[in-house]
């Protein structure tokens, strides 16, 4: 049975999220606004997204560019037309913006407006040819995942979410020069789909912060893309932050336990970091399958997500009060730690 979360938690959350600016960590947003800008939609972020951000108090939102198994052999143009729909879709939304400084962030957080901060969730796309994280740089994207769950020219990626076996491999050659460009870039790293040799070699070769956009604790639930506690310790010991995962599949709520699981992994990754080193990154998958089951001409009736939509987020806070979190820890998950981290990696304009 999951947490019945009573009225006076709920009004506090709903408060905290109105005071105090909301970011989620990670959302396949330009990979769907593309499916539906193809399907004929047009407003996708307007239409789908903007009333819940608000409910929530969403005020950054980290959006992958990821390129399907499908799409590889084109990944390089899907990578880009998944950036220029992204890019049309709020072009005429006057309270939505690309981040892509940090006068930019500074900017959005004076106003009451929606920034929308790009990244690659997995860097298929550019082979060994490092020089395309220049391009990209130029686009607008301010950060990476060498890798997604599937191994590349750069990394080995961890199994599925959905699989539990551990595969090896090394960062390559390739893939310790795409790091240093990535920091010489002022782009931010994005760990959660790496694997476990991987992880470790990035350890010794990176020279600033990096973060987990998208991932639990591998101790509440044993899946591989969650962080072991050896990791979440490195990754907080050189500034990092973790962003708590929906998924229900990574979250381990299977059973229909979907807050009891989220507060279970924000409060052990609390209680091991301190409030400092959590965040939210919820990776809501369900509105972008429907997108993709749609231009297929498919139903889609899974459920993946442990919430139903953004609006639900502050759900999730009241849970945690309700369990005893104080408020100053919550205004750092709920957002303040990712706009902290995000206000020193990005570049100046």
């Amino acid at each position: 049975m999951d947490i019945q979360v009573k009225e006076n938690f709920l009004l506090q959350a709903a408060a905290l999220h109105r005071t105090n600016p909301t970011v989620d960590a990670h959302l396949d947003l330009a990979g769907e606004v593309l499916l539906r800008h193809l399907a004929g939609e047009k407003e996708v972020v307007r239409r789908h997204y903007l009333t819940d951000f608000r409910k929530a108090g969403i005020r950054l939102v980290v959006s992958s560019v990821f390129v399907e198994t499908g799409n590889l052999e084109r990944g390089w143009q899907n990578a880009l037309d998944q950036i220029a729909a992204l890019k049309e879709d709020i072009r005429n939304l006057e309270d939505v913006a690309l981040i892509e400084s940090k006068e930019d962030l500074d900017r959005l957080l004076e106003g009451d407006g929606i920034g929308i901060l790009l990244y690659m969730e997995g860097l298929d796309c550019i082979g060994e040819d490092i020089d395309r994280l220049n391009e990209l740089f130029e686009l607008g994207v301010r950060g990476a995942s060498l890798t997604w769950s599937r191994p590349d020219a750069l990394a080995t990626g961890c199994c599925k979410a959905a699989e539990h076996k551990q595969i090896p491999g090394p960062l390559t050659q390739a893939g310790i020069r795409a790091v240093k460009r990535l920091e010489e870039l002022s782009m931010f790293l994005d760990v959660s789909h790496l694997n476990d040799e991987g992880f470790e070699d990035l350890c010794r070769v990176a020279e600033r912060s990096f973060i987990a956009t998208h991932s639990g604790s591998r101790r509440i639930f044993d899946s591989y893309r969650n962080l072991t506690d050896e990791q979440m310790g490195c990754l907080a010991a050189q500034g990092g932050i973790m962003g708590m995962n929906g998924c229900q599949c990574i979250a381990g709520s299977l059973l229909g336990n979907h807050l009891e699981m989220l507060c279970r992994h924000i409060e052990y990754e609390t209680a091991k970091l301190g409030a400092d080193h959590v965040g939210y990154g919820f990776d809501l998958c369900d509105s972008y399958d429907q997108a993709s089951a749609a231009l297929k001409g498919q139903p889609h009736i899974t459920r993946n997500d442990c919430l139903l939509n953004h609006g639900q987020v502050p759900l999730v806070t009241a849970a945690l009060l309700q369990r005893g979190m104080d408020e100053e820890s919550l205004k750092k998950i709920i957002g303040g730690n990712f706009l902290g981290y995000f206000g020193r990696i990005l570049p100046d304009r």
